[in-house]
């Protein structure tokens, strides 16, 4: 290597050093809340107000609340300024809280504002907030339309590692009736849930609102479901055999179900392609030890009761071997 060129080499080396050990400190010396007065929430023009739009957790912040302006360890809350939004992954994958409280003049909640927030159990809703609602610290848009986080450790169980496996037990959740969407990342990584029930007015599924659920089973989806979102159920190992998409369903997402390694078919309501928007790599390729294993095929034209009995000869199979 000529001189110029190691003499090059070593300035953009410490350049690159010093960024990073500036990012470093920068995100170090970030005050655990954050918050700014917007003119376009949501980039509304006119929607207004303040906004949670920075979190930077620590071990001793186990509850937030999202109501006023507050200094900037979470306390003092000024009510002359009330918070009307929290910012698109303002607590993204936070380590520590456990429960949100939301005020009733909160009126934006992007869908990633909680993203992944790793040991949440509870988000509550303010009864008076006209946008939002919690139910068993599950929380909904105000009309009970769209669900919108269910806390990642909302159903866990504390106990010591060496005794992890003993605990392990079914744990069932059913969305509510007239809930019509599912929104991004709203199960995301939930591993301790084993099996969902969507309700029969669901038309939508969000991006990743399933990802990496590794231990729920063959999900059901309703008929009337129009939309299943990129990477919706990717990594959900725990689904096996048979998965039937509904006639009704018009789009499916990239990756919607990439890595499902379980399921071994693909049983379509529809006819045909026709009228069906895919996806790149949809169907559950998944790659192994360097092994890629070949996608299976759709079959058209299928009912939910061939699904249900190639399911029932599939689960056959596996206990006569």
């Amino acid at each position: 290597m000529k001189t110029w060129q190691k003499a090059t080499f070593i300035t953009v080396l410490v350049l690159f050093i010093a960024a990073s050990v500036t990012i470093s400190f920068v995100s170090m010396a970030r005050a655990p809340f954050e918050y700014e007065y917007q003119t376009e929430i949501a980039e509304i023009p006119g929607n207004e107000g303040w906004v949670l739009f920075g979190f930077n957790g620590n071990t001793s912040t186990k509850e937030v609340f999202i109501d006023y302006v507050r200094d900037e360890n979470g306390n003092n809350p000024d009510e002359s300024k009330p918070v009307s939004a929290v910012g698109d992954f303002t607590m993204n994958t936070d380590e520590y809280v456990e429960v949100i409280h939301i005020g009733k003049d909160v009126k934006h909640i992007y869908e990633t504002s909680f993203f992944y927030c790793k040991e949440l159990k509870a988000i509550e809703v303010d009864a008076q907030n006209e946008y939002y609602t919690s139910v068993d610290g599950v929380l909904y848009t105000k009309d009970m339309k769209t669900l919108l986080v269910y806390p990642i450790k909302k159903d866990a169980v504390e106990t010591a590692e060496e005794t992890e496996e003993e605990v392990r037990r079914e744990v069932s959740f059913t969305i509510p009736e007239d809930v019509e969407r599912v929104g991004s990342c709203a199960f995301y990584k939930n591993e301790v849930l084993t099996e969902i029930k969507l309700p029969s007015t669901l038309n939508e599924i969000g991006d990743m609102a399933f990802f990496k659920c590794q231990n729920i089973a063959l999900v059901t989806l309703p008929e009337g479901l129009e939309k299943i979102g990129s990477d919706a159920f990717s990594y959900c190992h725990g689904m096996e055999h048979v998965m039937y998409i509904p006639a009704s369903v018009k789009e499916i997402g990239s990756f919607a179900f990439y890595n499902c390694k379980n399921l071994k078919e693909f049983y379509m309501g529809a006819q045909s392609k026709d009228g069906i928007v895919f996806g790149d790599s949809w169907l559950p390729k998944n790659i192994e030890k360097v092994v890629v294993n070949v996608a299976p095929e759709e079959e058209y034209g299928k009912t939910r009761a061939q699904a249900e009995q190639r399911i029932n000869e599939l689960i056959a199979e596996g206990g006569e071997k």
